[in-house]
């Protein structure tokens, strides 16, 4: 895993091969690098358009998320929790909108994203509902 230091925005999904443990999967951008979205800034690309890029294997993953190229390969991109990290300007807070099963692992996306404690707010989002089930938990951010 890449280590960050300045909170990002993103998309990310949690995923898992087999019954072993839960991945996170990112793909973001700083708050100098994001798009302005009204008053958030957010990270341009789309949880379609990456996953597809991932599965013609033309978007390298992180070493730590390589043991999941199978599982990218044979699943469509709505089938695994999945989320999108939002920076709000207005209330200086950045907002983790998420399938409910990202929720008990908000510890790995929070240090994913170097989201700042205390600035952070889970919200669900109908856009955001998975048709897998987890069966582990997440691995240990680092």
């Amino acid at each position: 895993m890449t280590t960050r230091t300045e909170p990002q925005v993103g998309i990310f999904w949690l995923a898992q091969d087999g019954r072993g443990p839960c991945s996170i999967l990112t793909r973001g951008c700083t708050l100098p690098e994001a798009e302005e979205y009204g008053d958030c800034l957010t990270f341009a690309e789309g949880h379609y358009e990456t996953w597809e890029v991932w599965r013609d294997g033309n978007l390298s993953l992180e070493p730590a998320s390589q043991h999941l190229r199978r599982v990218i390969t044979k699943a469509e991109y709505e089938e695994w929790p999945r989320g999108r990290v939002v920076y709000e300007r207005p209330t200086d807070l950045f907002v983790v909108y998420a399938d409910r099963q990202a929720f008990p692992h908000r510890a790995l996306i929070e240090a994913r994203f170097s989201l700042p404690a205390g600035r952070t707010a889970m919200r669900t989002d109908l856009h955001y509902r998975s048709t897998r089930r987890l069966s582990a938990a997440p691995e240990a951010p680092a």
